[in-house]
């Protein structure tokens, strides 16, 4: 139906030759110059979050152009939108947050703004709170006031669904109904349960929520429905986290009577299945992926009326997509066998309610993401942007999937890249944060700029990563600094039989978990690399628990880190700064929500009072993931440097 389509292909910028020698740096440190790409209900226009220097833009423009028209922009560090939502075919929904320090806790409170087209009429939907309240409680309740985006009514253009917390209802999160042009609030439903997710079905209703106990550092779940908006709540399922088979409600199906949900039941991987209510047990396994694999995601399909699940996704080493939606997969399929003679991963990424317009993302490993527009009357594929437009038709890196056996024989995977035209190159070890998540085959900047300056990259999926069932991940469960770490020591010994690089030169570099790991190295195996390099990395787990029982990740500490462990010095960096031998950099964001800045603070002064060789930048408004481009050109430039110095 589609195998005569019409290819146009353009470009930003002009395609330049293959490069012998390495690309500036510039072409790698820059923010992706467009993100989260929407398309109009009607398929009229297209929306995206716009970066250019210094500022982010929310912009607007016709399908098929790159006319784009400015609807908000903001510069500097502080503010980042999150993302963006059509709530109808005139108004876009903005979401943007900023950092909120409240008693030393560093959080984020969001902003939900409403846009018309011409950019004429913009404003903060924002409820409005009793300011008959102590000061303390005012600024707890700023922030508790963010409103979260819930539900764009299928059935209804003028109104969304929020969900913000609500001191007349115990500070629990209440639903409310908002109108996306004037921005006025009525309260939808209000919190009896401690419900902390609310849960729509396909129409729209909600039918199904989750609560929590009323007992402190009880992270025990409550599962509710009701038969109709005007029915009371029946509690039907309780389940605790990490204490028994995962249970994660997708939707409530009226006409079965039944739950769609994620769950290990059975597979020890996680699966799509449906649980009869009545019956209180699973009643039909949905859909599962191929092998050892993980279901990461569910994908709906939005229509007039109803919201429907059409397929799922999970990942090998690219996000797969798997429809039972006839004309999804029809069109997915045909056009990723297209872009596959290009040597590119894609995927149907947006598209107009009548499935006539799409946005399609594409990526490899050597070429970052790209999104291409599709026009299936015309039968017209077009590239729309590229996110690092100066690397188009560059020859980068290859990543390849390696495997190999840890220590105690556990079969375990990761990615080497290996720079172009160098022998035998430097290694730098990657390992990825989390720790409970993975890497991936895709293009990835950090990667490419390391290779791009002569160095092998070593990533490693080591136990704990998530993608490949409940055993990988468990497995790394107590284990931070323990066989987590000698897992990645484990691929380096591999990388190094294989004699493709240099045996004898070679740093340690990660983010969050990933600079935790790059500091525990730095003491235990201290002669091991040149140097380490630690982003936004917890030094000290004691003190980092205490951290998340301020966020309440209680059931997190006990079982997937176990405070009870009487060893947890021994596997924080922070208390054997003594033992380092090699150069250290620190970099850490002063508004980081996850792992406070004074995790690398304090590492800085003990490795400073023992006389040992360290560096440290810190962001006055960096967050956990440095994601504005002031600190991201900075951080790549000081990583630049440090490598330079202790590997050339």
């Amino acid at each position: 139906m589609y195998s005569k389509l019409i290819i146009t292909l353009f470009l930003l910028l002009p395609i330049s030759a293959l490069h012998a020698e390495s690309l500036p740096l510039e072409y790698f440190n820059q923010m992706p110059m467009l993100q989260n790409p929407v398309i109009s209900p009607n398929g009229e226009h297209l929306a995206g979050i716009y970066n250019s220097n210094e500022k982010t833009q929310v912009v607007v423009m016709p399908f098929g152009t790159q006319d784009l028209k400015a609807l908000v922009t903001l510069g500097g560090e502080k503010y980042r939108i999150e993302s963006i939502n059509w709530a109808n075919n005139k108004r876009l929904l903005i979401n943007v947050s900023q950092p909120y320090d409240y008693e030393g806790l560093k959080l984020r409170t969001t902003h939900l703004y409403s846009a018309d087209l011409e950019a004429k009429n913009v404003f903060e939907m924002r409820r409005s709170v009793n300011a008959r309240v102590s000061t303390k409680t005012t600024k707890l309740d700023f922030y508790f006031n963010s409103p979260r985006l819930l539900n764009i009514l299928p059935n209804d253009a003028d109104h969304i669904l929020v969900t913000t917390r609500d001191s007349r209802d115990g500070n629990y999160a209440s639903v409310y109904k908002v109108n996306v042009n004037d921005g006025k609030f009525e309260k939808h439903i209000a919190n009896s349960n401690r419900i902390n997710n609310w849960i729509t079905d396909k129409n729209g209703e909600i039918l199904l929520a989750i609560g929590g106990s009323d007992r402190a550092r009880n992270e025990t779940k409550y599962v509710y429905i009701r038969e109709n908006q005007d029915a009371d709540w029946k509690l039907i399922k309780t389940y605790t986290p990490f204490e028994s088979e995962t249970f994660d409600p997708i939707m409530y199906e009226k006409e079965t009577n039944s739950l769609l949900l994620l769950s290990d039941h059975e597979l020890n991987k996680t699966a799509l299945w449906r649980f009869d209510i009545e019956k209180n047990e699973f009643s039909e396994l949905v859909a599962q992926a191929p092998g050892k694999f993980d279901i990461t995601d569910v994908i709906f399909k939005p229509s007039h009326t109803e919201m429907n699940v059409i397929g799922y996704t999970y990942v090998d080493n690219f996000v797969r997509r798997v429809y039972w939606d006839s004309e999804q997969k029809n069109i997915g399929n045909q056009l990723a066998g297209l872009l596959s003679k290009s040597g590119l991963q894609s995927n149907i990424y947006d598209y107009s309610l009548d499935e006539n317009r799409y946005i399609i993302s594409a990526i490899s490993d050597s070429s970052p993401v790209k999104y291409y527009l599709f026009d299936k009357n015309k039968k017209s594929l077009s590239l729309w942007f590229s996110q690092f437009p100066y690397l188009e038709g560059q020859s980068l890196a290859n990543v390849t999937p390696i495997t190999f056996n840890a220590r105690d024989g556990m079969e375990l995977y990761g990615y080497i890249t290996l720079p172009n035209g160098v022998e035998k190159p430097p290694v730098i070890l990657f390992p990825h944060g989390g720790p409970f998540a993975r890497d991936y085959q895709y293009f990835d900047p950090y990667v490419q700029m390391m290779a791009n300056e002569g160095y092998a990259v070593l990533q490693v999926n080591f136990r704990g990563s998530t993608g490949y069932g409940n055993e990988y991940m468990t497995s790394g469960y107590h284990q931070w600094g323990k066989t987590m770490q000698t897992d990645l020591l484990d691929a380096y010994e591999w990388l190094l039989a294989t004699e493709l690089v240099h045996k004898d030169k070679a740093c340690i570099a990660g983010a969050s978990y990933g600079g935790y790991a790059a500091l525990v190295a730095g003491y235990q195996t201290p002669e091991l690399f040149d140097c380490i390099v630690s982003i936004a990395g917890v030094s000290d787990l004691a003190d980092q628990m205490t951290m998340w029982r301020r966020l309440g990740y209680f059931d997190y500490i006990d079982n997937a880190v176990n405070d009870d462990d009487t060893d947890i010095e021994a596997v924080s960096p922070y208390y054997h700064a003594d033992k380092f031998k090699k150069p250290v950099l620190l970099i850490h964001g002063k508004k980081d929500t996850r792992v406070s800045y004074r995790q690398s603070n304090s590492m800085y002064d003990q490795l400073k009072s023992a006389g040992k060789d360290v560096k440290y930048k810190e962001f006055e408004y960096g967050t956990h993931f440095l994601d504005d481009a002031t600190n991201r050109i900075h951080a790549m430039e000081l990583m630049k440097d440090f490598f330079e110095e202790h590997l050339k």
